[in-house]
């Protein structure tokens, strides 16, 4: 296996770096890059991606890429050659932007690398060498930790547009957590967390929201009685309509029509 070669190793400060200016210029890298910043603020720009610069968020540059950044900004960094080999590979499958919930694990593999990488010592320089084995090994764990929350996160995404469907299609039928998380097949607890953070609404509220909203084109379109505008929404009574109506929309159904059908007269 091939080992990498330390080019730089270091603390990088656009304060002492960058004078009278927004942004760092444009360069191309040239050899793999690993860096992670120590402060939060900035944007790295590298080739089509802008990301605003995170203590927990690793950049992995390889060759061949644009980059640039906009200051301030400060970060931790490696240089190092690799021509050829599995680690070469490794590296190069890297996401560019990578998070972590470790980033102390990773300052610590540069500071150490930062401190041995000059020395002419050869227990240092083997120790420069097993913090940077580390280091790759440690950042293609992180990576594939990643690939699979992006994997859950879109095979989330999928199931919740489903059970929205479901919902819209079904207002009168049960829409309770338990049996929609059922038809998810997820547990309550887990489809509760997915469907608020997709639609930052808990089930019930979302379920509601669009019973009420059946509501509004109805006192609109039809002359139904309350009641059976409660009915064909989902509501479990025309009490509890009313009070979620005026609870949403800040007016009863029949200030809502009458407003409503003002508004359209006077157009």
């Amino acid at each position: 296996m091939q080992l990498p070669e330390i080019v730089a190793a270091g603390i990088y400060n656009t304060d002492a770096a960058v004078k009278n200016r927004t942004e760092t210029r444009k360069r191309r890298v040239t050899m793999p890059e690993i860096e992670i910043p120590l402060s939060e603020g900035g944007i790295g720009y590298i080739d089509s991606d802008a990301v605003p610069y995170r203590t927990d968020t690793l950049i992995c540059s390889k060759p061949g890429m644009v980059r640039h950044s906009r200051v301030p900004y400060r970060c931790r960094y490696v240089h190092f050659m690799l021509k050829e080999g599995e680690l070469l590979e490794m590296f190069m499958e890297l996401p560019t932007f990578l998070q972590t919930e470790k980033p102390e694990v990773y300052l610590a593999l540069l500071e150490k690398i930062d401190r041995y990488h000059n020395s002419n010592r050869k227990s240092d320089s083997l120790m420069v060498q097993s913090a940077m084995l580390e280091l790759i090994w440690t950042l293609r764990g992180d990576a594939k930790a990643q690939r699979k929350r992006e994997q859950q996160r879109h095979s989330n995404e999928t199931v919740i547009e489903g059970v929205i469907h479901h919902i819209q299609e079904n207002l009168t039928g049960d829409l309770s957590l338990k049996t929609v998380a059922e038809l998810a097949r997820l547990s309550p607890i887990h489809f509760h967390n997915c469907f608020k953070a997709s639609t930052g609404r808990t089930l019930r509220e979302y379920v509601e929201e669009q019973r009420i909203r059946k509501a509004c084109g109805l006192l609109l379109s039809t002359d139904w009685t309350l009641t059976r505008i409660a009915q064909e929404c989902g509501f479990a009574s025309q009490s509890y309509f009313s009070f979620a109506f005026k609870r949403k929309m800040e007016m009863t159904p029949r200030e809502y029509a009458r407003s409503m059908a003002e508004r359209y007269g006077n157009g």
